[in-house]
């Protein structure tokens, strides 16, 4: 028998007023900061992914947008010429869930940041991350952990030694377990076997904050990977200044988790308690050229839905609401 709750979640009185609060602070801060608002069509008719709802609007299949990016970067291709440098966006998505317990339904406010070919990289990045910083402040989070990564220090190596596929999803998923043993024996027989595990000891050490990049100089490919340590680095001198005190900034070199989409740094937000992460996002320079634009781009997505969740769960967690 399908099952409609709580895929298809009703918000009662309390929730449905907490969405809508933060819906505003969300969206009241990416527009002091020069982000304007898009609001993509809540229907896909050009592109109907794997793993999205879909049903027929006469002949045609169509699909319920599962994801604000693709459905931005659809919208934005076909209307402007040059790329809107920044762009917001609050709503629903609808994803099929991978368990059972999560919602179909999913509540997200977002950004991006979207520059020509060429236009340099690094300050987006800077300034996406001190955007973050500032969330759990509007939320009424107490404390909360941010995540730095970068999607190119797996990604890279893996490319230069050849490995794709199989064997390239083989080192990944042992990577997103942190069980460095579990590459080697992926790579046993393999000529990179050796390199690219003594790469996975260095990308798995101990998260200690700025000296965790320290350990990229062990790595046999630190020359290779010398241009993203020195972008972190930039980063995390920008960061670390500003850093509040409710706030957390770890360095996670195994970061994985969205390979295939993104191309270089990574962002995550935790609380203390929460079983998923909070807010998510990273660079994927490779989205609009696929679509035939040379643009660059990077963003983040709150998830509302999941942060709707803890509130109900572990109320202790947040300020009382002014």
């Amino acid at each position: 028998m399908p099952v409609r709750t709580p895929h298809f979640p009703d918000l009662l009185f309390g929730s449905a007023a907490r969405l809508r609060r933060w819906e505003d602070a969300l969206m009241g801060l990416l527009q002091s900061h020069g982000y304007r608002e898009l609001h993509p069509s809540l229907v896909l008719r050009e592109a109907v992914p794997e793993g999205a709802l879909r049903f027929f609007d006469g002949d045609d299949l169509v699909a319920l947008r599962w994801d604000f990016t693709v459905a931005l970067a659809g919208l934005l291709t076909r209307g402007f010429p040059e790329p809107p440098p920044r762009v917001a966006y609050a709503g629903a998505v609808f994803r099929r869930p991978v368990q059972p317990w999560e919602a179909v339904e999913r509540f997200e406010v977002g950004c991006e940041r979207i520059q020509p070919e060429g236009e340099a990289s690094a300050e987006a990045d800077v300034e996406l991350a001190r955007l973050l910083m500032a969330i759990p402040g509007c939320l009424g989070l107490k404390s909360a952990i941010l995540h730095l990564g970068n999607a190119a220090l797996v990604r890279r190596p893996l490319e230069a030694e050849g490995l794709f596929g199989a064997l390239s999803d083989a080192v990944v998923a042992a990577l997103s377990r942190r069980a460095p043993h579990r590459v080697r024996e992926a790579l046993d027989g393999h000529p990179s076997a050796a390199r690219l595990a003594a790469h996975a000891e260095a990308l798995l050490s101990e998260l200690d904050g700025p000296g965790t990049l320290d350990a990229l100089e062990s790595s046999p490919y630190a020359g290779l990977l010398e241009a993203e340590r020195e972008h972190m680095d930039r980063a995390l001198q920008a960061l670390l200044p500003i850093l509040p005190p409710n706030l957390e900034l770890r360095v996670d070199l195994a970061d994985v988790a969205g390979l295939g989409f993104y191309t270089g740094p990574t962002l995550r937000l935790w609380a203390p308690g929460a079983q998923q992460e909070l807010a998510a996002g990273g660079r994927y320079d490779r989205l609009f050229p696929d679509l035939g634009r040379p643009w660059q781009a990077a963003g983040f997505c709150v998830r509302l839905s999941r942060l709707l969740d803890l509130a109900d769960t572990r109320p202790d967690l947040f300020e009382e609401p002014r």
